[in-house]
């Protein structure tokens, strides 16, 4: 469990933080690198910081039963970043992130259709609501860019929401079996074994700085999917799905405290309403059964 969180909730706003400070840099060094090596040095980084920890808690080697179902998941995991860096390189990065808000509204449909989850009022509310202030935010965003929007890149948006949300749902289920360590380390290493043709592709060699920004990308990557592991391994998808707005609201920090971005009123308002909705979904959660997840050896 990571220190630094005492609940499912919690541990995945965590999570979502840390994986929209990396999407951040992802953002920052995408006009030097195409999609694919993008994606190959993210998970390469990720997955040398992955092993660190795997080693440090002395986490078992998995056998082929365990990393059967993790490959398949790469799979998903994969085309949710090679989709979603393509629309980021494609499409103004506003536009890419309303559409990546459709993926609480696929996990709770997953969840239900995968994991036989109901979601409850509450959640259906949260789901409203969190789509109602992303169009708050990015009402004329979206006006403007869809007049000329590239098609591709925002099949591709959609596409990483939506398989985005099956991840998240097959996280679900292997959550609550595999150790954290085993989880995030095949995650990092099987999706860069699948995109590395794509990757080598057009390779460019990145400089010293370059690195170091891959570097820190792929920490946090790593410490942002084990909070999501130990989240969802404790709770239901489709309450957690809801938490994904959050993500928003972190962008709205970044560009504010990294980028001098003042937010405007609609930009506010529509974080306001994201922000209740998390928390309708969040309250007075059902009890919730600590799964034996084995951390050790």
């Amino acid at each position: 469990m990571p220190a630094f969180v005492s609940s499912p909730a919690l541990s995945a706003v965590a999570g979502i933080g840390l994986l929209s400070v990396m999407d951040g840099l992802i953002k920052y060094v995408a006009a030097d690198f195409g999609t694919g090596q993008l994606v190959v040095m993210r998970y390469l980084c990720g997955t040398l910081v992955a092993l660190v920890v795997f080693k440090a808690m002395g986490t078992r080697w998995p056998d082929w039963r365990t990393v059967r179902p993790h490959a398949w998941r790469s799979v998903v995991v994969a085309g949710t970043a090679v989709c979603f860096f393509y629309a980021l390189s494609v499409l103004p990065l506003a536009v890419v992130l309303a559409l990546s808000f459709t993926s609480p509204i696929f996990i709770a449909l997953f969840a239900a259709l995968m994991l036989g989850e109901r979601p409850g009022g509450a959640v259906l509310a949260a789901l409203g609501l969190g789509v109602v202030g992303v169009i708050v935010v990015l009402w004329d965003e979206l006006a403007r860019a869809n007049a000329g929007a590239n098609g591709l890149g925002i099949a591709a948006a959609i596409g990483s929401a939506i398989t985005y949300a099956l991840s998240m749902v097959t996280l679900k289920s292997r959550a609550a079996r595999d150790p954290l360590p085993t989880i995030v380390l095949l995650q990092n290493a099987l999706s860069g074994l699948l995109v590395a043709p794509l990757g080598l592709m057009g390779w460019s060699a990145p400089s010293m700085g370059e690195l170091a920004v891959f570097a820190l990308i792929g920490l946090l990557g790593t410490a942002g999917h084990l909070c999501m592991a130990w989240a969802y391994g404790r709770a239901d998808a489709s309450r957690l799905g809801v938490l994904e707005y959050t993500a928003f609201v972190w962008a709205v920090a970044i560009g504010l405290f990294a980028f001098g971005e003042v937010p405007t009123v609609s930009t506010l308002g529509g974080a306001a309403l994201i922000v209740v909705g998390a928390l309708l979904a969040s309250r007075h959660p059902a009890a919730i059964k600590e799964p034996e997840i084995e951390i050790g050896p």
